[in-house]
């Protein structure tokens, strides 16, 4: 399926269309497909855009060859359930330096990375938007990305670079637990201490005791977890935490953190 990416904007057409993109006009990029149905770039264009106002795939694909075509082939594979091809097509049109990007295709794309579980990807292309637009737009999804391949280094340095852009609980959660799994122990107990929307408590001790009737019930918990409340299976996580099951922890956050992913990136 997937089409080689040759075309580069040669029209003053293609240039309209893809400002129009750009800066959100999906609509006007549809009206003007409409116009021009004989360039291949357009008619691709029209589809990202249709895609972008749907959140739907086209049944039938546009013709024809054009550096968007990868993009085309993959969301068409995305929808179809074929994710490490979409992931290919991807990859295609990325590594082709001279091909632009913008708030939308790099949002699709984490999409599609995020569903194949594809983090390397999804952090290469985030980090070279980052750098190419001084745009910190899906620093929350870099963060996730390092978690997810394990470099916790990243995932602190990420987090005290940015801050006031990562105030949220969940992302606390995956830091704090990137404490434990560097043996900053500590430090990890400060951030779970301090979670945005939780109750802080002066000590650690105190936060244990907390959840100690959560935990004196854990194993019944357990055994009814695939039907418990966010709230509950949220609890079981830091009964298991302050008890010093961390490997259990860990699951249960990392199981929540799918919620997550879906929230930030609509996966």
């Amino acid at each position: 399926m997937a089409q080689q990416a040759t075309q580069v904007l040669t029209t003053s057409v293609e240039k309209e269309a893809w400002d129009l993109y750009e800066v959100g006009s999906n609509e006007d990029v549809v009206v003007l497909a409409k116009r021009h149905p004989d360039n291949f770039y357009v008619q691709h264009l029209s589809y990202l855009a249709l895609y972008e106002l749907t959140g739907r795939a086209m049944v039938q694909a546009p013709k024809g060859i054009s550096n968007l075509a990868p993009l085309v082939d993959a969301i068409q594979n995305f929808e179809l359930g074929k994710n490490g091809e979409a992931c290919k097509n991807l990859n295609l049109y990325f590594q082709t330096q001279t091909n632009p990007l913008c708030f939308s295709i790099i949002q699709t794309a984490i999409k599609i990375y995020f569903r194949a579980e594809a983090y390397e990807d999804a952090k290469n292309i985030i980090v070279r938007y980052k750098k190419q637009w001084n745009d910190l737009s899906f620093i929350k999804e870099e963060l996730i990305c390092s978690y997810y391949l394990k470099r916790y280094d990243e995932v602190i340095k990420v987090f005290r670079d940015n801050m006031k852009l990562l105030n949220d609980s969940d992302i606390h959660k995956l830091v704090g637990m990137a404490l434990l799994f560097l043996d900053r122990h500590k430090e990890a107990n400060l951030i779970f201490e301090n979670i945005p929307n939780k109750l802080n408590l002066p000590s650690f001790e105190e936060k244990r005791k907390m959840y100690d009737s959560v935990y004196r019930n854990i194993t019944e918990l357990e055994k009814k977890s695939g039907s418990l409340a966010h709230k509950d299976l949220e609890d079981m996580g830091f009964a298991y935490l302050f008890n010093g099951e961390y490997g259990k922890a860990e699951k249960m956050f990392l199981s929540l953190t799918e919620k997550l992913k879906s929230k930030l990136c609509n996966v």
